[in-house]
């Protein structure tokens, strides 16, 4: 039945995340209230739609125009509002009363991340729409005929309304994907299928060439763009010797493009390994694991594992990349490395530290955090809080910080960092101040974070600062009572 639109679909309709958890939060809350066996009496997951339903709150319900709060957030793309409504126990395999279910909306709206979200929520595959078509069909239409054309194709829109208009949005946190649109038919679809494409294959158990999936990433030129997160995110999944050689091939292709697509599938490999006998550094660049007696702490599992490979191939392919966009994720690469000792991490990094491109030296301000106690690599971060880039600076302040150097100098570099433009940079400055018991830091901790919203930018680092702030003052009182 339809009603009005609730509090909850007014929300969603805003795209106003922060709102609609807060919605479902309070309803959460009074549901335990009432029957405090539903959930949260234990810390654990809040309660599910149907308690909430009990208490009068049904995160289901259809809204003036026939959808749910559900539907509506699939199909504006917004992943965070999707992600608390699933959080929340709405039904994720529910039809709507057009034939379609979230899957299938999520499809036709060209929403990858939403739709990867909803696979990993074990969702049904099979369903069909109103034209018979499965997910896994559906997405293919899309694929081959272009989002454009099939746009066009169901607004009755000819040339004559004037060329689509195409523009980058955020599909998550991480990566980017088309918003496509069609003037004066106020319609538009984002230009995630191939991606999905991509995603509801590997689903369904198809395993698409390595290349195909590679001319799939290419005919995306954003290398953040979802199809390359997809590509890359199905190669890796396989996790074998072949794909990785596969990979490991695109170095001496011409095309930055392509090598950058092969250091990211065997970056992530590595990344990923399940090798339970690859050996690991702590941050003194000791060892740790079934391979700490070896100085590399060298896999043992055969050739399968390719951790050692991509490490030995990384350190050489560095020295020589020409491409800035190649370098940072080969730089980002060798970080992830764990049998690789921090002094050869920091002997890799530190010929790049001024890199003229920002996304190289982004790479080596993050990877600084894993070897920040090496020779070499302090006087860098310390002119990395100066650098113009405001990644850098921020990652500078988190290396620094892990580094652990309490001495005044290190405190008074951070210091000039607390009136940065940039939020996210003055949070990190204060966060790194705090854990390095400066007094300064927990002033401006007062002032930043008193009533900083929860879904703020850097919000998790304010909370660490103030955690470790409480921490060290409850040992301080407790040590002044022994």
């Amino acid at each position: 039945m339809t009603h009005g639109d609730t509090d909850l679909i007014r929300a969603v309709r805003a795209d106003d995340a922060a709102r609609v958890r807060a919605l479902l939060e309070a309803a959460a809350d009074q549901a335990v209230r009432a029957a405090p066996h539903a959930g949260r009496a234990d810390g654990s997951d809040p309660p599910g739609a149907e308690a909430l339903r009990a208490e009068g709150f049904d995160a289901d319900a259809l809204g003036a125009d026939g959808l749910s709060a559900l539907d509506i957030a699939v199909v504006r793309g917004s992943y965070p509002v999707v992600q608390a409504l699933r959080d929340h126990g709405v039904r994720l395999d529910r039809v709507s009363p057009d034939g379609r279910t979230p899957l299938l909306r999520a499809v036709d709206a060209g929403a990858y991340a939403v739709t990867t979200l909803l696979l990993s929520s074990s969702v049904p595959l099979w369903p069909t729409g109103p034209d018979g078509r499965t997910a896994l069909e559906l997405a293919r239409h899309w694929h081959e005929t272009g989002a454009e054309n099939e746009l066009r194709r169901r607004t009755a829109a000819t040339a004559a309304t004037g060329p689509a208009e195409l523009s980058r949005v955020p599909d998550d946190e991480y990566s980017f994907t088309g918003l496509l649109r069609l003037p004066g038919t106020g319609v538009s679809v984002r230009t995630g299928h191939t991606a999905i494409l991509c995603a509801l294959e590997a689903a369904h158990g198809i395993r698409a060439p390595f290349a195909e999936l590679l001319a799939r990433a290419e005919a995306e030129a954003d290398l953040q763009g979802v199809t390359r997160d997809a590509a890359v995110t199905v190669l890796h999944a396989r996790a074998d010797r072949a794909t990785w050689e596969e990979a490991a091939a695109l170095r001496t292709r011409p095309r930055p493009s392509v090598r950058h697509f092969g250091a990211e599938v065997m970056r992530c490999i590595s990344l990923f390994d399940e090798c339970d006998k690859c050996g690991t550094y702590d941050e003194r660049g000791e060892g740790e694991g079934e391979g700490e007696g070896e100085e590399n702490g060298g896999c043992v599992d055969g050739p399968a594992c390719v951790t050692q490979a991509t490490q030995d191939l990384f350190l050489r392919w560095a020295a020589e990349e020409p491409a800035p966009e190649v370098l940072a994720v080969l730089l980002r690469g060798l970080s992830d490395c764990p049998a690789l000792p921090r002094a050869a991490l920091a002997g890799a990094l530190l010929p790049h530290v001024r890199h003229p491109s920002a996304v190289v030296r982004r790479s080596v301000a993050d990877a600084f955090i894993g070897c920040a106690g090496e020779e070499g690599v302090f006087v860098e971060l310390l002119g990395y809080l100066r650098d113009s880039d405001a990644e850098v600076r921020a990652q500078s302040c988190v290396a620094l910080a892990h580094r652990g150097d309490r001495s005044r100098a290190v405190r008074d570099a951070l210091m000039p960092l607390l009136s940065d433009p940039s939020v996210e940079i003055r949070i990190q400055a204060v966060r790194a101040l705090v854990l390095l018991h400066d007094p300064r830091g927990e002033e401006a901790l007062d002032r930043l974070g008193s009533g900083y919203p929860e879904d703020g930018p850097g919000y998790w680092s304010l909370y660490d600062a103030y955690r470790h702030l409480r921490l060290r003052r409850a040992a301080g009182a407790r040590g002044g009572r022994g």
